[in-house]
């Protein structure tokens, strides 16, 4: 039980070596070895920090009172830009879990596929939904 501990506290040692992006490709793929079901599909989604998220919703109140500083809009629309930035990689994410032959080994849409499965009904997936472990 001692030497799985040391094991443990070695190999966490280890991955937090790691950067974070490798970090979460190792976690990504000891849960797809402890959860074997097929069905079962890990897709890594990401957010603002709560700091930001706090920020984003007081310049939000401010913006609909018409109280923002020259400023704070600025804070605002790049804030709003990060959103963005995150619900493009968090939607792309979730794409590729579930249509992966829509892209390729890299990650990137193969846009013959993409433009076949939007207008072609037989092309259209038709397998029952997918569990999420939300990553």
């Amino acid at each position: 039980m001692v030497e799985n501990h040391q094991a443990l506290k070695v190999a966490l040692a280890a991955a937090q070596q790691l950067p974070t992006k490798l970090q979460q490709q190792l976690a990504e793929q000891l849960l797809r070895k402890l959860t074997p079901n097929k069905n079962t599909v890990i897709v890594s989604l990401r957010r603002l920090s709560q700091q930001k998220q706090v920020r984003l919703a007081r310049l939000m109140d401010k913006h609909n009172d018409g109280r923002l500083s020259p400023a704070e809009q600025k804070e605002l629309q790049r804030l709003g830009g990060e959103v963005d930035q995150l619900l493009l990689a968090n939607s792309r994410a979730l794409a590729r879990a579930l249509r992966p032959e829509l892209f390729n080994e890299q990650g990137k849409p193969l846009q013959p596929r993409f433009r076949r499965a939007l207008t072609d009904p037989s092309y259209r997936r038709t397998e029952p939904r997918q569990e999420y472990v939300r990553g």
